[in-house]
């Protein structure tokens, strides 16, 4: 069986433009949607810091990477946080526990606005091609959760000059672009020969976790997670654009701190213990993979920038929306 290829009815993207990517052409042989392995998966300016998102290939790292960072092939730093001092071409290159390593370069360029991607539910049956996709409404959700056997339709308010890419992690469902600005995820696994659909096959209820980029073809690159129940009961809450399963948890919006007291990173499940609502930061100790003063964001952990290893037994506070 050959590699699926697109179908010639979905919108077709051309290949991330200003984004080099060295030895890192396997994510995209099997579907140009997938997260796939170990990887730069996005890299920018982003406030005036060079930014990244590494994929370990599990939505959390086992332990860090490592970053080195040039400017116009002249050493800028290490890590995360680093400061980027003008224009030129910014270089990256990540090397993971084990030894693997991937490159990257881009154009430094100014990161877009941050924008927000809105969930719906719609009923597609068996359609999957684009007009017949295009012909189904889609409902709000009520609650967190994607009904079971529905599909997830995906939109991002962008400016019209951003191109999307929509990645997802782990076989965690099939993503059909509908047009410049929305996509659907689909609760089966989709293959295509040659532009043909060969086989389809549903999925159990999951937390699908998504990768959604915004990029403006001269190095202004953003780029946002998020994750999203499909069929799977539990008590959510919202942290960014993650959704968390608390049971027995507070369900509000505001500053919860809890405990990680273990980490599954390969199927994405956090062990939380002692959750409660709070008022400020105080619960939280310093950390020193993540930025001081700020409420911890699960975002860094799926990038690169705090792995499981530096969290099991820590104290850190969440922002919920």
């Amino acid at each position: 069986m050959r590699a699926p290829s697109t179908p010639p009815q979905l919108l077709l993207l051309a290949l991330l433009p200003a984004l080099l990517y060295s030895g890192c052409a396997e994510p995209f042989a099997v579907n140009r949607h997938d997260l796939g392995p170990f990887r730069i998966a996005a890299v920018g300016v982003v406030d005036g810091q060079a930014s990244a998102a590494i994929w370990s290939g599990q939505p959390f790292h086992a332990e860090r990477p490592t970053l080195a960072w040039t400017l116009d092939g002249a050493p800028l730093g290490e890590g995360f946080g680093v400061e980027v001092p003008g224009p030129g071409r910014l270089g990256l290159r990540v090397t993971a526990p084990d030894g693997t390593e991937r490159a990257a370069e881009v154009t430094v360029g100014e990161a877009p606005a941050p924008f927000q991607v809105d969930v719906q539910a719609v009923d597609l049956g068996q359609a999957w091609e684009l007009d017949a996709r295009a012909a189904r409404a889609a409902t709000d959700l009520d609650g967190a959760v994607v009904p079971a056997g529905w599909s997830a339709r995906l939109s991002a308010a962008v400016e019209s000059a951003l191109t999307l890419r929509w990645r997802v992690a782990l076989g965690g469902g099939t993503l059909l672009e509908l047009d410049a600005q929305r996509a659907d995820l689909l609760p089966e696994a989709l293959e295509f020969d040659d532009g043909e659909l060969v086989d389809r096959r549903p999925l159990d209820p999951h937390l699908a976790t998504l990768l959604v980029l915004a990029l403006d073809g001269s190095g202004g690159n953003r780029w946002q997670w998020l994750t999203q129940p499909m069929g799977l009961d539990g008590d959510w809450v919202r942290h960014d654009q993650q959704w968390l399963d608390l049971p027995g948890a507070p369900i509000s919006t505001g500053l919860l701190a809890l405990t990680l007291a273990d980490i599954d990173a390969e199927t994405g499940s956090l062990v939380i213990e002692d959750a409660v609502e709070v008022s400020d930061l105080t619960e939280q100790p310093a950390l020193d993979c993540a930025p001081a003063g700020q409420p911890f964001r699960l975002a860094w952990l799926r990038e690169g920038r705090c792995a499981v290893s530096d969290l099991i037994g820590q104290r850190v506070v969440l922002e919920l929306r």
